[in-house]
């Protein structure tokens, strides 16, 4: 009987310290109606709604989430109408601190170091009180604003460079200012084509994506690859006529995007633009749009459906194949998913228990694990994406092919849960 009673009390401990791994999915929730939430899909394809009420006594996350991030062991939530950024503690879920000054019309959120830079598109129609507003993580404390062009959007942070796409906001812009983090001045503008949507990076090169002007029946899509080496375009290609896509993103070697309800993939290595979709999602194309939110994660494809925004939203998963692997009952207008797993970087590093480490680290050619013969290894960028995936061996994980920034390594097998940040310089 008592082998069985620690059978159990066993069981209960290793399932309470469980990792929880699957996908986040930010739900925007109507305007002013301060339903913003979360929802987790686990790696079982179980969906958990309400997730950030669940892990915190039943409270409000706010209104109207624009932007989720997770960097280092916090998931950083940006509230638009709340004018509020949620730091939330990724192992369990509950709330750090709540930012609530020098936030006017809060968009999207990137990291470089220990600062956040978080878009704002300032008062009412202005197009000339748009700024980023920089961030302490130390303290969370604000330290300065940088002016920027008309509707900043999405933002990518590289090095000491930030890269903000110009939107519009209330109008329409075509721009993408590029920030000096060193003295946070913009000290370049280029033309992206109107209203880019999407940016990531490949081996030192920007790919954007804009949707060229709704209103307009002559304006269609650009993409438009920039290199950040030499700071110049290093090509741009206009969609043909009638196609306005709508998002971006990538399992680093292919390019997938959407026009109205369709899925398109094209090689990284040789972009070119396509008429035939891999799929055709079930989301209605009518005045309000498209999808609502398109990301890659863990090779899959997950399209957001606003479901005529007055439904509970959709979230349809597909292989990179584009075939449909599941379908999701979410919250209200979800937008965003990005890739979740609950071990604690910073409790993981600092355990006395844990044998392995990694070296070199930094590292730019490859690295090893101390400590671990076989295992499986994955690595992901500050985005939640994971880049590499594989098994481990006595050669070492190459990662000459990444970009230089700072991942994080998780490191799985019969008798290890372990997770390191990797520096490639």
């Amino acid at each position: 009987m008592k082998k069985i009673y620690f059978l159990i009390l066993a069981f209960v401990i290793s399932f309470a310290n469980a990792q929880t791994e699957g996908v986040l999915v930010l739900n925007e929730g109507g305007a002013g109606s301060n339903t913003a939430e979360i929802s987790l899909i686990n790696n079982q394809s179980v969906v958990t709604n309400n997730y950030y009420k669940i892990k915190n006594n039943n409270a409000v996350l706010g209104d109207t989430a624009q932007d989720i991030k997770i960097f280092g062991d916090k998931i950083f939530v940006v509230l638009n109408i709340s004018n509020q950024i949620k730091v939330i503690n990724k192992s369990d879920f509950t709330l750090i601190t709540t930012i609530s000054t020098n936030l006017n019309n809060p968009r999207y959120i990137a990291f470089n170091g220990n600062k956040a830079y978080v878009t704002n598109w300032g008062s009412g129609s202005s197009t000339t009180d748009d700024y980023v507003a920089v961030f302490n993580l130390n303290n969370y404390t604000h330290e300065t604003n940088i002016s920027v062009g008309n509707g900043p959007e999405k933002i990518f942070s590289k090095n000491n460079k930030l890269y903000v796409l110009l939107k519009g906001g209330y109008g329409l812009n075509q721009f993408m200012d590029i920030i000096n983090t060193t003295n946070n001045t913009v000290e370049s503008q280029v033309n992206v084509g109107n209203s880019p949507n999407s940016i990531f990076e490949k081996d030192n090169l920007l790919y954007i994506m804009s949707s060229g002007d709704p209103y307009s029946a002559t304006s269609f899509g650009r993409l438009t690859v920039y290199n950040t080496t030499t700071q110049s375009v290093a090509s741009s290609t206009t969609f043909p006529v009638g196609v306005k896509p709508s998002y971006m993103d990538t399992d680093g070697t292919n390019i997938y995007y959407m026009n109205e309800a369709s899925i398109y993939k094209t090689p990284i290595a040789s972009p070119s633009i396509t008429t035939s979709p891999i799929a055709v999602t079930p989301i209605t194309v009518n005045s309000y749009g498209t999808a609502y939110g398109f990301n890659v994660v863990n090779n899959k494809i997950y399209a957001a459906d606003p479901s005529g925004y007055v439904a509970a939203g959709k979230i349809y998963t597909y292989d990179l194949q584009g075939s449909l692997l599941n379908t999701f009952t979410v919250t209200s207008l979800p937008n965003q998913i990005i890739a979740y797993n609950s071990a604690s970087l910073s409790t993981v590093e600092n355990s006395k228990a844990s044998k392995l480490s990694i070296y070199p680290n930094p590292s730019s050619n490859k690295f090893f694990v101390q400590g671990l013969n076989s295992g499986n290894v994955q690595v992901y960028d500050l985005n939640g994406r994971m880049v590499i995936n594989t098994q481990y061996s006595e050669n070492g994980i190459d990662v000459s092919t990444l970009s230089k920034g700072v991942y994080v390594v998780n490191i799985t097998d019969k008798s290890n849960s372990f997770s390191e940040k990797l520096i490639i310089k």
